[in-house]
């Protein structure tokens, strides 16, 4: 067993590899569409394209990736996902230098970068009980404000793009992200725990996660939210967002990153309340009650609020964001045996890295046939009518927490 210190200080590593990930992705979240929308000025539908090619690999890849972190060294995966995900930006970066921006240019990159998190993810999830130890509410609490609030870093950093231009700012997502594969060589090797491959195909043993997680009572109405909400909510926040910046407030990239980063303090504010308040006894009640909530503030947006009001509700509704996926990542942490860890939480991955691109889509093309701010109705609606059933027809909202993950 490691020893208090070592555990802390692998504690420090793996936030700060954590944080040389996010803060890129932050960048990417604002310069991506503000490249689609401002600079190409492509329309709502093609945004929505745009965005689901970043999302659509892990549709296919992201089991995969979590068979493969139950069954090698996740810190070799870490360092190797850093290193490839370095290199869309900077060949981004030399397109826009040379001149050569343009829709299929930004496909391919999005294509490219949309693989790296399958295996990104799994690899982080199969790690953090092994940093959690016997906190697992508090670290996965701490690890998704951490996650929101390094994002904001990214979105200030985008929010130059108007001024210094997309090279500068793309080649500082490509250093950043880089640093994180020398970061990660500071992570103690992990041993894998899978002990059910031997004579087993992967199909079989992606399936066998794949059952553990559908025949739970726990984790299959937590992944259905999760995936409901990754639908609706994340294709408003991806494709909507940006565009009821650009066509109701005739913003730029400043407006658009300052939106995310009001979302974003949102969830930080909810994770540093979870934090003190010793976490939530009943979390999947906790959570259904967040995304209810959460479509409240979108239904206020919708009624073409002042630019103040509306950063407002993308507070508050960012408050709710962040207690609904900790509380959802938490029961699955807390569910999944510990062989089965990272291929269960790639099926939570897949839950909403799954349903995001169909959903990205959709709200895309809602905007494009109803409008960016009747289309947040649509998605409210959406995610308020599943919630109903899985709170009459599931346990999700009576759940007791699990001290320790199932052996």
């Amino acid at each position: 067993m490691p020893k208090p210190s070592t555990s802390r200080t692998q504690y420090v590593w793996y936030m700060t590899g954590l944080t040389s990930f996010v803060i890129p992705m932050g960048i990417q979240a604002v310069l991506f569409p503000w490249l689609v929308v401002v600079q190409l000025q492509e329309s709502a539908s093609r945004l929505g394209m745009a965005q689901m090619a970043t999302q659509l690999p892990g549709l296919f890849l992201i089991l995969f990736g979590g068979l493969l972190a139950d069954r090698i060294d996740q810190r070799k995966i870490l360092i190797s996902c850093h290193i490839v995900a370095a290199a869309p930006a900077a060949g981004l970066a030399l397109a826009v230098y040379y001149g050569h921006l343009s829709y299929p240019v930004l496909i391919i990159y999005a294509l490219v970068m949309g693989t790296v998190g399958p295996f990104m993810q799994p690899a982080r999830d199969g790690m953090l009980n092994r940093i959690a130890g016997d906190e697992l509410q508090r670290t996965v609490t701490i690890t998704m404000g951490l996650t929101f609030g390094a994002q904001i870093f990214g979105y200030a950093a985008a929010s130059f793009a108007d001024r210094i231009g997309a090279v500068t700012i793309l080649a500082l997502q490509s250093a950043i992200v880089l640093s994180g594969a020398f970061i990660c060589l500071k992570l103690m090797p992990s041993r894998p725990l899978a002990h059910d491959s031997a004579g087993k195909s992967r199909i079989t043993q992606i399936k066998s996660g794949l059952r553990l997680v559908l025949g739970s009572n726990r984790m299959l109405p937590a992944l259905i939210m999760i995936a409901v909400t990754s639908f609706f909510y994340g294709g408003s926040f991806f494709v909507l967002n940006p565009l009821i910046v650009r066509d109701i407030y005739g913003g730029s990239a400043v407006d658009i990153s300052l939106c995310y980063g009001m979302f974003m303090c949102g969830t930080i504010v909810s994770t540093i309340l979870l934090v003190t308040s010793g976490g939530l006894h009943l979390q999947g009640k906790g959570m259904l009650l967040a995304v209810f909530f959460g479509g409240f503030c979108l239904l206020l947006a919708a009624l073409k609020l002042s630019f103040y009001g509306y950063l407002a509700a993308l507070f508050i509704w960012g408050m709710c964001g962040g207690v609904s996926l900790s509380m959802g990542r938490t029961i699955m942490q807390e569910s999944a045996p510990r062989d089965h860890l990272a291929r269960v939480m790639s099926i939570f991955s897949l839950g909403n890295i799954g349903a995001m691109p169909l959903g990205t889509f959709t709200m895309g093309f809602c905007a494009a046939q109803i409008g960016s701010l009747a289309s947040l109705i649509v998605a409210v609606a959406g995610v308020w009518l599943v919630a109903t059933i899985v709170w009459v027809k599931t346990d999700l909202a009576t759940l007791e927490p699990l001290s320790i993950p199932m052996d």
